[in-house]
């Protein structure tokens, strides 16, 4: 449920139990005035009457206040969670926590002596997307790109959203001719699906740069390398993956 919509309930509730407070208070007065001659028996019996039917009422709601305040507190945490690891338009998980992740797998794979790839995907000419079709447009079609990828790599694999239309895509225990045999199979989907933009299709192409992590990398040399040869696919026409030379000089 909404937490607006919750914290309104709330208030609901709480404007309850002062009226339902009042109203007994009132009662009280009322049978106060109507009897008159009271005796002190029947003035505590009213009193003592009134305030078990208040205090009843008053843990019932206390008790329905405690779930909905649990309710805004867990949605509330979810939200946060999200908005912390996740990218908010794709739903992969942001530039932040790739890194972070990939920082595990190199620590795994390096521990486990295992073979780990990383990859950089870049969708093609994703400027004149934007530019010709506007930015809905292009928030369209990166959420397709991104669950593209998700759809075609095993649940062990992990995306994230590097920086507006790049993919930093780790691969654990795959090789890089397992890495591009992978993405060839998400480069050539792509390609083969265009995005429903307004009343027409359009054709969407990605390039992917490759390289297998070395034990002696920091994340930092994997993901240039990567970078670099993703570079090298859009110099060579784009829609392609290119293998990174695993000593290449990331200065240069």
């Amino acid at each position: 449920m909404n937490p607006k919509i919750l914290i309104i309930s709330i208030t609901k509730d709480i404007n309850k139990f002062l009226a339902f407070n009042i109203g007994v208070l009132m009662l009280i007065l009322s049978f106060i005035f109507i009897i008159g001659g009271y005796e002190k028996k029947e003035f505590i019996l009213a009193i003592s009457l009134a305030g078990i039917s208040s205090l009843t009422v008053n843990l019932l709601s206390a008790k329905i206040m405690k779930r909905k305040m649990e309710k805004i507190i867990h949605y509330s945490f979810e939200k946060v969670e999200t908005q912390l690891y996740f990218d908010e338009l794709t739903s992969v998980y942001n530039r932040t926590t790739g890194i972070n992740r990939l920082m595990e797998e190199m620590a795994r794979s390096k521990r486990h002596k295992q073979h780990l790839s990383v990859a950089m995907l870049d969708i093609d000419n994703f400027k004149s997307i934007n530019d010709n079709y506007g930015h809905l447009a292009g928030d369209r079609v990166l959420n397709h790109i991104a669950l593209q990828i998700k759809n075609l790599l095993r649940a062990s694999d992990v995306v994230s959203r590097y920086g507006g239309e790049e993919f930093l895509i780790i691969l654990p225990e795959t090789d890089e001719i397992k890495a591009f045999m992978a993405l060839e199979r998400v480069r050539e989907n792509i390609a083969r699906r265009p995005v429903k933009i307004g009343n027409g299709k359009l054709n969407i192409t990605v390039s992917i740069g490759i390289t297998e992590v070395d034990i002696n990398d920091s994340s930092t040399d994997a993901i240039q390398r990567a970078d670099l040869a993703l570079l090298k696919a859009k110099r060579d026409g784009k829609n392609r993956i290119e293998i990174a030379p695993k000593y290449i000089n990331t200065m240069d």
